[in-house]
């Protein structure tokens, strides 16, 4: 979808660098305390199906510099159709994955999962060389913290994947 129609004004729709600004920047503002980003958050609205992720992506990718509220974006693409289809979240994902530069910050989310898993493996591997009886406790969230990292990395990637499709 490349053009939105809201409240009689035709909005041009793009996935770009500026979409992923104003989606942090907004995160930002209503999540002060929060080390998640943005970005993230959205990818990760689509990979769980919701479809306020979809409002908020398309709200975002709306160009000019007063954006219309959720409300109206929400129900352009309702008015436009797009939640008949079962296929909205893998067809929103695509359109953000056709930009390089989303595509790039995309792999970066999946880098980073993977480096937690990996760091986790390190942590773990010096729990174990520096733990006596009295410390099992300590080696036994280790081992937990390396299979909730991976299994996170590993779930995102299929997910990811499966959306892609």
């Amino acid at each position: 979808m490349n053009e939105l129609e809201i409240n009689g004004k035709t909005y041009q729709v793009k996935f770009n660098h500026r979409f992923y600004n104003r989606i942090v920047e907004e995160f930002a503002k209503k999540h002060k305390d929060s080390d998640t980003d943005g970005f993230n958050n959205l990818i990760a609205g689509l990979i769980s199906q919701d479809p306020d992720a979809v409002v908020r992506a398309y709200r975002g990718a709306c160009q000019s510099k007063s954006l219309p509220s959720m409300d109206a974006v929400g129900d352009a693409l309702e008015d436009a159709g797009l939640f008949d289809s079962d296929k909205v979240f893998d067809d929103t994902y695509k359109a953000i994955k056709d930009n390089g530069f989303l595509e790039m910050k995309i792999q970066h989310l999946l880098k980073l999962l993977k480096d937690n898993w990996k760091n986790s493996e390190i942590a773990l591997k010096v729990v174990k060389e520096n733990t006596g009886k009295r410390e099992q406790k300590d080696l036994q969230q280790a081992e937990t913290d390396v299979q909730i990292n991976k299994q996170a990395y590993e779930l995102a990637k299929k997910q990811l994947q499966e959306l892609d499709k």
